[in-house]
Formats: C-alpha cells, structure tokens, sequence
C-alpha cells in the first residue's frame, strides 16, 4: 500500500472513530458503557474512536447497531463524496418543518455560492 492509500485509511478512520464518539456521546453512553455493550475493554473503545485502530467490517457493524446507527449513515456521514454528503444534509433536516428545512436550504445556497465566489 503505498503512503497516500494509507494516509487515505487512517483519515477515514479518524473520521468514523469520530462519529463513533459522537453518536455514543448523543446516547450519553459512556465509552465503559460501550464496551460493556461490545464485550471489549473500554480501551478498544477508545482506540476505535480516536483512529489509532481501524475497525473490521463486522466490528464496524455490531458498532453501528449497538449504537442504534444504520451503517449506511455510519459510513455516508464520512464520505466525501458529494451525493454521501447531500444525503447527510437530507437526515439532517428531514425532521425539520417546512419553513426551517426552506431556511437551512436558503442558507446552505447562499453559503456555497459564497465560498465559490471565494476560490
């Protein structure tokens, strides 16, 4: 694997760890309380979360359900791929009513014609 694959792996692990954490933390679980969950140590729980250990396809999936998360949100809210991160904003505000989803699309559309203005 060459040097940009692997910086490519371990910013995506950093960046799923961090939702890992986030999510636990909307939960209000504790990383203990995660692991318990898991039947890992809690140390496990923190590794995955800062990045410094990737986590398997299964691991990432009982993760995901222990966390009460789809692993299509898991790994969509990563992506970089425009389509993964208009499908995040579309969870985001799907719950919203229709004058405050008109205010966040406003927003959004004012914001990126902005920063297209900006390069």
């Amino acid at each position: 694997m060459d040097d940009q694959a692997k910086l490519r792996d371990k910013t995506l692990s950093k960046l799923v760890g961090a939702r890992l954490a986030a999510r636990r933390k909307e939960l209000k679980l504790t990383q203990a309380d995660l692991a318990e969950k898991l039947g890992i140590e809690k140390e496990s729980v923190s590794r995955l979360e800062t990045g410094v250990i990737s986590a398997s396809l299964g691991r990432l999936s009982t993760l995901a359900d222990a966390l009460d998360l789809s692993m299509e949100s898991l790994l969509r809210d990563v992506s970089a791929h425009p389509s993964d991160q208009a499908a995040s904003l579309i969870a985001a505000i799907e719950d919203l009513p229709e004058k405050k989803r008109a205010l966040v699309l406003r927003t959004a559309t004012e914001l990126a014609m902005i920063l297209k203005t900006d390069k």
